[in-house]
């Protein structure tokens, strides 16, 4: 079975990108994604090209958090404060499906593609793109992000989650509409996303999976200077009772992986 682990905010803090070369180092990661508004994000570039990582490295997409790189979407109440910071996201129904007037879709355009750019300014050329507090499974944000990603021949997005127990029957159907959309847009990289636990669970319980697979992590060091992942749980450890369980399981990155779905 093929799997792609991959570690979200690369560039967001030092501390964090110590953590997440470190895990690359032990093995358990194939790919990470970088914040390009990041306070980190030069270093973490750097970094990048010295761990000889460019060709493992996607975009995270920063809609909700810092600074953006571009005037217009600042000036946006849909996007940003007073003070011209990102919001954080709206976890409502109704947000999920309110449309974008022209000046809004116009200033998320340019701050996606001066994201895109500042990347690839820095010699990432960007196989894969996912995005903070997954702001791109909203699907009137989403369209316009899969658009773009097509026009900047970035070849894959990340899935909304499709594995896991703790999903309601409407999570269920929205989560199949806009994997659904994905596909048809050909950006799916992937069968199934989710976490450590998802997959763990599923193969405790007898489960399997065909295809391919993204594992989405945030390794930080915890007190003791292990590697957790946000939840608490070391990450080395889930991956080791993941091989455990897939002894056949082969790491894999999105600039080696074929359109799914």
């Amino acid at each position: 079975m093929k799997i792609i682990i991959n570690a979200d905010d690369f560039g967001m803090s030092p501390s964090t990108d110590d953590a997440i070369i470190q895990t690359f180092s032990i093995g358990a990661l194939s790919s990470t994604t970088i914040l390009a508004n990041g306070s980190n994000f030069e270093a973490a570039c750097q970094r990048a090209h010295e761990q000889k990582l460019r060709n493992h490295i996607g975009l995270h997409i920063n809609l909700t958090e810092g600074l953006p790189l571009t005037d217009d979407i600042r000036k946006s109440p849909r996007f940003c404060d007073d003070d011209g910071f990102f919001l954080p996201k709206k976890n409502t129904l109704s947000h999920l499906f309110l449309p974008m007037n022209v000046d809004e879709k116009t200033a998320l355009v340019n701050e996606l593609r001066a994201q895109i750019l500042r990347c690839r300014k820095h010699g990432l050329p960007l196989t894969h793109a996912d995005s903070h507090n997954h702001v791109h499974t909203e699907i009137m944000i989403g369209t316009l992000i899969m658009d773009v990603l097509k026009e900047e021949d970035i070849p894959f997005l990340r899935l909304t989650r499709n594995i896991g127990t703790d999903m309601s029957v409407a999570k269920k159907v929205y989560k199949s509409f806009y994997n659904g959309i994905l596909s048809s847009k050909g950006l799916r990289g992937v069968n199934y996303f989710g976490e450590f636990e998802d997959m763990i669970a599923i193969y405790k319980n007898g489960g399997n999976r065909t295809g391919p697979v993204e594992i989405m992590c945030h390794p930080i060091f915890s007190e003791n200077g292990n590697i957790n992942d946000l939840c608490g749980a070391s990450i080395t450890r889930q991956f080791q009772e993941l091989i455990t369980l897939i002894p056949e399981i082969q790491l894999t990155t999105y600039g080696q992986t074929k359109q799914a779905g």
